[in-house]
Formats: structure tokens, C-alpha cells, sequence
């Protein structure tokens, strides 16, 4: 008993493809290979170790220059395949399948004959053991068919051209054990283009319309030119017997016959595949009734229990005459190691999806509906997941894995205020967790902060509870536009008749409106104040969503010297009868407006401007009086 190699555990079907064994005497104990043009192959039998081969090259063109013939018994293995090439003949113009050479493409020359070979454990022609040559080409010289190819096979292969009106200065040689044969000589201005022999192929010679091949074969022929080209030599493995060379045998295409040169066993196995310590029964017959013997102490048709692993050879013999030795081939198989592969987070939150792969056998089977290496959503709590790995017939192995699954976290968001006002602080806080990382990234949980602009702002917090899950949730803050007051002026002059009116922009209308001069926190007031005395006045302006603003006016008076005194801008006289003072310190722009509101002139001054107004009549008139910082409007008097 011997074993062909060790498998691991991860022992494959794939090897049980190998397994062609258990069967032998079915075959024929002579195989008869033709020309197909193709390669065709031998399959020996189990129990079969030495054939014999009967191999027979192909013709050249013309038949004249015949293939040789090889014979002898070699050594083979059971269950090996054999490559067989089976030799054409020459063509017009062309070589024989299997090395013949080309020829010219006048109809009356030809290529060389394929030589036939047997090749053993490849396909190459390194890996021939045993060669038929094929002949070489032949050709019609001085309209007879006297420019005849050399026969193929022999050590070496023959010459072409055994007469020729030509005097056969231009024939091919044949191919031997360790060259190819020597072209014929190129001198002839139709001849151009020969060629000598090389290892399993012959020489050409197509550049002209009188050209020959030379054979195929161990080494091929050299070609010709009017005279027939050379043969092809044969050739056996060193390790041959009974070898028998003839040449100038074979017409037409090649043959090969195989003879199997024993009886083989017929040889079963109860169970091709086991696993190890199970039972196998090995039963081996002799067609002759040879006595049975196996290796090993193991009994013919008995079952026993192999101890080994791996493709395990087992080898019997007969002693019926002719009986071949034989042997046949059982998988035995470990019984796999199955380990759990599992791909998910951790830890596992209600929702995630795993992924459970088995390792380590074949084939596996899961409890609970699961596919071996498809992803699910596993329940929520603590769950055993088993696998059964199978490999070859059967062998089996359990395991386990423990997957625990905890509820998914539950986060919420919330804001202080979802609707703020502009430059006030909210703070954004996170439910249902231990942490909270909120987006964007500077924003801290619990922490007050002012968002720098107004706008709709969406805020995500991600959370992790105590089990280590995540949930994410958002909030929606709406930040209300600045509420923005301005103003303008008249001034105090003749006693209660100032005004001031205010214009708001921003926040979110409509707008309430809240003066002190009448008391606080009503909102009832109208927008703007007149009929009012110089002093200061603060406005309260509130929106739809209760943000508020605040301004304070300071409101002039020219009620008196005094009075007027204390304000930034003074106009004087007032009343008048031409000419009117403006101070008013720095730069400014006047404007002087009629009762009706119409523009009379204007002027720009740097802290003081004097008015001439003797061509306007007498009546009420109003001074606007510009400035880069406030707007101020004086009424004036002229009599």
C-alpha cells in the first residue's frame, strides 16, 4: 500500500477527479489509431505497465518515397494518457500532418510525408518515445516520375532521387539519430530556397514551382528541387524492447496500433471515497482465474480500514499467466476542523446585519435559516448559531458560535428655542444616550452657543448608549434676521411740536411698538411720535415671534438759547427776517424744504453756514441738516 500524496484539511473534490480507477478489462487489448490531421490520445488501462507499439510513417507525395515503420514494447503507468500523432501524406504544395515538409506548387512535385509518434507525459516533441519517419516528397523530371523521395524510418532516413535525368544533383538527404537532412544544393535558377531537416520536421523548398519536402520524423529529411527529397528518420526511447525498424513500408497516411501486451485485472472498490475509519472493500479478478494477492495484508473482497490519509494507492497481482499487476485508488478523508468566520460590528445592535461563513470543510449547513456566507439581521438577545462542515463523503464536524444582540439605541434631539432671535444663545442637548457627538463638529452637547447668522439651520447628533449602539437624530432651529431701527428727526422749535419718525427692517412682520413716553411693556403705540418735545425717547420694536429691539432718540429743542445750547446743532435766528445761522460741527449738507416739501436750495458747510433768505417770502419752512452720522430736521420761522 502506497500513498500518492498527504491531504490537508482542506482535501478537495477536486481530487477525486483524478480517480479514474476500478475498471480494466473493458478495454481492448489492441487499439488501432488512423489519419484524422488532428492529435488523438490513449488513456491506458489500470493494471497496465508495458504496450506495445506498432507505428507505421506516411508517404510523400507521389508514393514513391513510402513512410517507415517502428515497432517496440515500452513501459507505461495505469491511468496515464498518451498523445498519438498519426502522419499524413504530402500534398501538391504542401506537407503531411505531423512535420512533412512543404514543396513548390507545380503539380507535379510534393511535399514529404508526417512521421507517426507516441508522446508520454506531454505534448512536445521532447516528449516522444517512439518515431515512424514519413518519406519525402517526389516529383515528375523530365516528364517521367523518376525524381522519387526518399523512403522514411531506419537511424536514418533515405536520400531522394534513386535516378534522375538530372543526375540527382539536387536531392535531399535523409534525417538521422542527431541532424536533419542536408538540402539538395540551390544552384538551379528554379531551385531557390531549400532547406535542410530539423528535429521532427522536414525540410521545405515552396519558393518555386519544383520543389520537394522532405519526411517528417525523429529528424526530418532535407528537401529538393527537381529530385526527390530526403526521409525522415525513426527513433525509439532508450529504454525500448523488441525494436524492429523497417523502411519504404507504408502508401498513403500513417497508422498506429497499440497492443496491450498483459491481461488486466478487473479491480472495484466498494466505496471510492471514505472517511478515515471507515471501511473499504477492494475486489480484484483474473479473467484467467489467477490467485488474487494485494499488498498490505489486505484480502481479497474483505473489508478493512485504511490508516492512512490522502489518494492511497493500493497494488495487486495475479499469478494467471499474462495477468498485469494492478492498482486502484481510494480517497481517504480527515474529518474537517470547522471553524466559524464572522463578519458584522461590534457590538451588534438590532438592525445590523451579519454575516456567518464556515471554514475548514467543504460544504456547510446552518441551524435557524442561515446561508453559509450570506449576510441576515440576527434577533435581539443571546442566540447559539451552529454549522455542520461536510467534506468528501460525509466527513462531518459541529461548531457553535454565540451571538448576543442588543436593542437599538433610541437617540432624540432637542434646541431651547427652534425659533430664535438674532445674536441670542440656544443650546442643543441629546437624549436616550451616554455621548452625543454633534454636527458640525464645533457645537458641544448641553453647551449654550450664538449662531453667527440668521437662516434655518438643521444640527444631527449621533449618540451611543451604554451598550456601545448608535442612533442619530436632528433638529431644525430657525434664526431670526436682526431687527434693525432707523430715524429722523424735527426738531423742537416753537414748543411741542417735534417729531420722530422711525423705520424698521428685519426679524419677522408685522411689528409692535412700545414708547416710554407713555408708560412701558403695551406694545400699543404707534409707529412714530409727533407733536413732542425735545428730550430722549426709547423705542421698544417687537416682531410676529417676540424678538425685540431697542433705540434711543435724542430729540432737539430750540425752544431757547439755553436749550439749544446743549444740542449739537444750532440754527439762529429763529424766528428770522434775512439770515439764519446753521452750526452744526463738522461737515454737513443743508437742505432748506418748503412748507409744501419742496427743495429750495441746499449747500454743503464745515461747522458753521449762513442762509440768506431775503428773497423768500415769510412763512413756516423746514432745514434738513445731513451729516455721515444722523439726519436732523429743524422747522424756521420767517417774518
Amino acid at each position: 500500500m502506497q500513498t500518492i500524496m498527504k491531504l490537508d484539511l482542506q482535501f478537495r473534490m477536486a481530487f477525486i477527479l483524478f480517480l479514474g480507477f476500478g475498471i480494466s478489462n473493458a478495454w481492448s487489448q489492441v487499439t488501432t489509431f488512423d489519419y484524422t490531421g488532428s492529435t488523438q490520445t490513449y488513456v491506458v488501462p489500470g493494471g497496465v505497465t508495458s504496450v506495445e507499439m506498432d507505428l507505421y510513417g506516411a508517404a510523400g507525395y507521389g508514393d514513391l518515397g513510402l513512410g517507415g515503420r517502428c515497432k517496440a514494447e515500452l513501459a507505461v503507468s495505469p491511468g496515464e494518457t498518451l498523445i498519438i500523432n498519426v502522419g499524413g501524406s504530402g500534398g501538391t504544395g504542401t506537407g503531411g500532418f505531423n512535420g512533412g515538409g512543404a514543396a513548390g506548387g507545380s503539380a507535379s512535385y510534393g511535399g514529404g510525408g508526417g512521421a507517426s509518434d507516441v508522446r508520454q507525459g506531454g505534448a512536445t516533441l521532447g516528449n516522444r518515445i517512439i518515431v515512424a519517419g514519413g518519406g519525402g516528397g517526389s516529383g515528375s523530371n523530365c516528364g517521367l516520375w523518376t525524381a522519387e523521395g526518399g523512403h522514411g524510418g531506419g537511424l536514418i532516413g533515405e536520400s531522394g532521387c534513386l535516378y534522375s535525368c538530372s543526375d540527382c544533383q539536387y536531392t535531399g538527404g535523409g534525417g538521422s539519430q542527431v541532424a536533419g537532412g542536408i538540402a539538395g544544393p540551390t544552384g538551379h535558377g528554379s531551385c531557390g530556397g531549400n532547406s535542410n531537416g530539423e528535429l521532427g520536421v522536414g525540410g521545405t523548398n515552396n519558393l518555386g514551382d519544383f520543389g520537394t519536402g522532405g519526411g517528417g520524423g525523429y529528424y526530418g529529411g532535407g528537401s529538393g528541387c527537381f529530385e526527390g527529397a530526403g526521409g525522415g528518420s525513426s527513433y525509439t526511447d532508450v529504454d525500448a524492447e523488441a525494436i524492429i525498424h523497417e523502411q519504404g513500408v507504408r502508401e498513403s497516411h500513417g497508422q498506429v496500433i497499440i497492443t496491450i501486451l498483459c491481461n488486466a485485472l478487473t479491480i472495484t472498490a466498494s466505496e471510492e471515497s471514505i472517511c478515515i475509519g471507515q471501511e473499504v472493500t477492494l475486489t480484484a479478478v483474473s479473467d484467467v482465474g489467477g490467485e488474487i494477492t494485494w499488498e498490505g495484508d489486505i484480502e481479497n473482497g474483505v473489508p478493512f480500514i485504511p490508516d492512512e490519509l490522502g489518494l492511497v494507492e493500493f497494488t495487486v497481482s495475479s499469478d494467471g499467466e499474462d495477468d498485469c499487476d494492478g492498482s486502484i485508488i481510494v480517497a481517504v478523508w480527515s474529518y474537517p476542523d470547522v471553524e466559524i468566520e464572522y463578519e458584522g460590528p461590534d457590538p451588534i445592535c438590532f438592525g445590523d446585519e451579519i454575516t456567518l461563513s464556515g471554514d475548514g470543510a467543504t460544504d456547510y449547513e446552518w441551524e435557524l435559516d442561515v446561508e453559509d456566507g450570506d449576510p441576515f439581521v440576527p434577533e435581539v438577545g443571546i442566540t447559539d448559531y451552529t454549522v455542520i462542515g461536510t467534506s468528501g463523503p460525509g466527513c462531518q464536524d459541529i461548531e457553535s458560535i454565540t451571538i448576543e444582540v442588543f436593542e437599538a439605541a433610541d437617540i432624540s434631539a432637542s434646541v431651547t428655542d427652534d425659533e430664535a432671535c438674532f445674536g441670542q444663545s440656544i443650546t442643543l442637548t441629546g437624549s436616550g444616550g451616554e455621548s452625543y457627538v454633534w454636527s458640525p463638529e464645533e457645537i458641544e452637547d448641553g453647551v449654550a452657543f450664538t449662531p453667527a447668522d440668521a437662516g434655518t439651520y438643521t444640527y444631527y447628533v449621533t449618540g451611543t448608549d451604554g451598550n456601545g449602539c448608535t442612533d442619530q437624530d436632528s433638529v431644525e432651529v430657525f434664526i431670526n434676521e436682526e431687527i434693525v431701527i432707523t430715524y429722523t428727526t424735527i426738531e423742537e422749535v416753537l414748543g411741542g411740536d417735534g417729531s420722530i419718525d422711525i423705520t424698521v427692517t428685519g426679524g419677522s412682520p408685522p411689528y409692535a411698538f412700545d414708547w416710554d413716553n407713555d408708560g412701558t411693556g403695551d406694545y400699543d403705540d404707534m409707529e412714530d411720535l409727533t407733536d413732542i418735545a425735545g428730550g430722549a425717547y426709547v423705542v421698544v420694536v417687537r416682531d410676529e415671534i417676540t424678538c425685540t429691539e431697542s433705540e434711543t432718540i435724542e430729540l432737539g429743542s430750540q425752544v431757547s438759547v439755553d436749550e439749544n445750547q446743549k444740542v449739537k446743532l444750532s440754527i439762529f435766528p429763529n424766528p428770522t427776517a434775512q439770515w439764519v445761522t446753521i452750526q452744526y460741527k463738522g461737515m454737513f449738507t443743508y437742505e432748506l424744504i418748503s412748507l409744501h416739501g419742496d427743495l429750495l436750495s441746499t449747500g454743503t458747510g464745515v461747522d458753521t453756514y449762513m442762509i440768506n433768505l431775503k428773497e423768500n417770502a415769510n412763512g413756516i419752512y423746514f432745514i434738513k441738516v445731513i451729516s455721515d452720522k444722523d439726519i436732523k430736521t429743524v422747522k424756521l420761522i420767517k417774518h
